[in-house]
């Protein structure tokens, strides 16, 4: 049976030097909301021949929770949760949709401890935040032995619960610059609360005298990852936003998507109702003002 090991550095020097001195795997901690739960299922399983022992990290004294601001954009620190985050007047101002998205994240108790961090690095293809980060063209910033990188949202899903993170690498902060458009997030669950997704998408829409000049789309829970979805956007930029133009764009995510039957879904209806969560989104935002 594998040893299980926890640490709670006070310093990002601290946190590299416990990563560079273990041989064991580590897993970093924020709200624990998807982590725990994992970890609980794991003890409760018999044990795997040759595991490694696990080093768990706690991030709960790195300052990470922060939102701040400049001219030209808003970083979210990889720990505030998505209560700090729906409750922060920066956000509400610049980004209203993260609001909207929120609001369809789990209940309460949930969001008062689960992070932003968190449900990225899990990556989950049905998570709700992150189709609304990549259609906010976010950028991920990771911290680890190795220096200081940046990531684009859409590039950083590899697969369900993969990145391209190294293990040993802290995902610190989200930047969002300061746009012009509007976005809108719109989700399908099996009830109206509490629920994850069968499809969501999110759109983020600028434009000029209801022309479409720029248009980014992401849909999650109808492929392997949650996708950018360049087919819609080819689609409508350049177009009047009309509903028949949005609704003609918005068939094209089948060509993009691979979904699954699962427990909350068919294949079948996610590709039936994919199109009409997109064009929903897309309406939402280019309505928006």
């Amino acid at each position: 049976m594998r040893g299980y090991f926890y640490e709670s550095p006070n310093s990002f020097d601290e946190l590299l030097a416990i990563v560079k001195d273990t041989s064991n795997e580590v897993k970093f901690l924020a709200g624990g909301s998807d982590f725990v739960p994992k970890l609980s299922f794991e003890l409760d399983q018999i044990p795997k021949e040759g595991q490694k022992d696990l080093l768990i990290i706690s991030l709960d004294n790195m300052d990470l929770n922060l939102i701040t601001e400049n001219s030209t954009e808003v970083k979210i620190g990889a720990t505030a949760t998505f209560s700090q985050i729906k409750e922060n007047k920066i956000i509400e101002r610049e980004f209203p949709v993260l609001i909207e998205t929120i609001n369809e994240i789990a209940g309460l108790t949930v969001r008062n401890v689960a992070s932003i961090g968190g449900n990225i690095m899990n990556a989950s293809p049905a998570a709700d935040s992150i189709p609304t980060l990549i259609a906010l063209d976010a950028v991920f910033v990771l911290n680890g032995p190795n220096g200081v990188r940046k990531v684009d949202a859409k590039d950083f899903f590899k697969g369900p619960g993969k990145t391209i993170a190294d293990e040993v690498e802290v995902l610190t902060e989200i930047i969002l610059k300061k746009e012009e458009g509007h976005a809108s997030f719109k989700k399908l669950g099996r009830r109206k609360a509490e629920t994850l997704s069968v499809v969501n998408a999110a759109a983020y829409i600028e434009k000029e005298n209801n022309i479409c000049k720029v248009l980014r789309v992401a849909v999650g829970s109808a492929a392997p990852t949650v996708l950018r979805c360049k087919e819609v956007e080819d689609a409508l930029i350049g177009k009047e936003l009309t509903q028949e133009n949005m609704r003609i764009a918005s068939e094209k995510v089948v060509d993009a998507i691979s979904p699954i039957d699962d427990i909350r879904a068919t294949a079948w209806y996610r590709k039936k109702v994919a199109p009409v969560m997109v064009r929903r989104a897309m309406e939402a935002a280019s309505n928006a003002e």
